[in-house]
């Protein structure tokens, strides 16, 4: 095989301008977009049957195991903080809209309500947000489940925007808009039956011999209605009496959630502000201190080629190895530019946990003082149903009742 030197010369000579100003012109295009999405608001009063009531569950805080602070930067104080600050700024969201009937921050699951709501913070650092987010209505049926993510421009932590506003609306907003997509999907018929059957659904849950045989279950776990009671059963009446006492648990639950919204909002915005500010120093060092280690080894590489090639001009070499020596020093200093910077956002990641955590343990603790287990606040339930039993009728509830109430 015959190699014409002159054509590798020249190819050596020219490599190394062609692969430093390829590099370079990569180094420096980073773009941006930012989206924005509107709220859709009701324009004119709804009938009842489309209001249904909204449960929103406390947030799961994508708190992984083993996943440490120094590896992934989440806070686990923070996230628990934001599992209870984000389900109430999307309530005020969905009533913002205008849309829905009443909505309730949860602390867990619940048949009283028409739709459940439920989500968890897979990433939050004031740049970028990521909620993976479901919902289902009370016959079983799932309205939605994916992922919402946005990347946040400076202006949205501007102190004269309109403050109602958080910074992550566009996900709220997103999640309200699918939401109101899901339900517009359903004739007022279904709509109607989703409120008898949350109701029926809760009733049974509490005295299941009391009420079945009115919904029906299929092999997909989608309920559905048989038949209703008669508007004057007795039974239930005292069952809306003691759903109407779980609804003033949940309205006093919530007036929790709003204490520790409200108080947390403040920290919370200069943390993601700072936290912004610090990620993308962080990732453009990082960016940075990559192009100049991959600048300085194609420097190398190219003068080693040159010469390889016949490339006879010393002085070229010299100044593509030095060259090239220098670039990956200059990485080296981003690179420790970058750590100082990642030690910012870890600080202040500290120091919002230590304004949250005390805020976030006041409000679980009147959680669990109003609601205690699952199993003690069906037990409250079942005595409050005994108790509206004797006084309307003055005798004990019979045997079957209570052996349907009794654990």
């Amino acid at each position: 095989m015959v190699t014409d030197r002159s054509t590798c010369s020249v190819s050596g000579r020219w490599l190394l301008p062609v692969v430093l100003a390829f590099l370079a012109g990569c180094a420096t295009s980073h773009n941006v977009a930012y989206e924005s999405i509107a709220l859709v608001r009701s324009e004119s009063e709804l009938p009842a049957a489309e209001l249904l009531d909204v449960g929103i569950i406390l947030f799961d805080p994508g708190i992984v195991e083993g996943d440490g602070e120094a590896k992934s930067l989440v806070f686990p104080e923070v996230r628990r903080a934001e599992a209870r600050y984000m389900p109430y700024h999307l309530k005020t969201t969905l009533e913002a809209s205008g849309q829905w009937g009443s909505v309730w921050v949860l602390p867990e699951k619940s048949d009283s309500v028409d739709v459940l709501v439920w989500g968890r913070i897979d990433h939050s650092d004031g740049l970028e947000v990521e909620i993976r987010a479901g919902a289902w209505d009370a016959s079983g049926r799932e309205w939605l489940n994916k992922s919402y993510r946005t990347r946040v421009p400076e202006k949205a932590y501007s102190k004269y925007r309109d403050q109602a506003q958080d910074p992550y609306q566009n996900v709220y907003n997103q999640i309200a808009n699918d939401l109101l997509a899901a339900r517009r999907k359903l004739p007022a018929r279904e709509l109607q039956a989703l409120h008898e059957i949350a109701g029926l659904r809760y009733a049974a849950d509490l005295v299941p011999a009391a009420f079945d045989g009115y919904l029906a279950k299929d092999r997909k776990g989608i309920y559905s209605l048989q038949r209703l009671p008669a508007a004057d059963d007795p039974m239930l009446s005292r069952m809306r009496a003691v759903q109407e006492r779980e609804y003033a648990v949940m309205d006093t639950l919530n007036e929790y959630y709003a204490s520790l919204y409200y108080d947390l909002a403040q920290p919370y915005e200069e943390w993601r502000k700072v936290s912004r500010e610090e990620t993308i120093r962080y990732e453009d060092l990082k960016r940075s201190a990559m192009w100049r280690y991959l600048l300085g080894g194609a420097a190398i590489l190219g003068a080693v080629l040159y010469e390889g090639h016949g490339g006879s001009n010393s002085a070229i070499t010299m100044v593509g190895v030095m060259g090239g020596i220098e670039g990956i020093k200059a990485g080296m200093g981003k690179s420790a530019e970058a750590t100082i910077s990642r030690e910012g956002i870890r600080e202040q990641g500290r120091s919002l946990e230590a304004e949250a955590e005390p805020l976030v343990v006041e409000v679980e603790g009147q959680t669990l003082r109003l609601t205690g287990s699952a199993e003690e606040r069906y037990k409250e339930w079942r005595q409050l149903l005994r108790e509206i039993y004797e006084k309307e009728t003055g005798l004990p509830p019979p045997t079957a009742g209570v052996r349907a109430g009794d654990g």
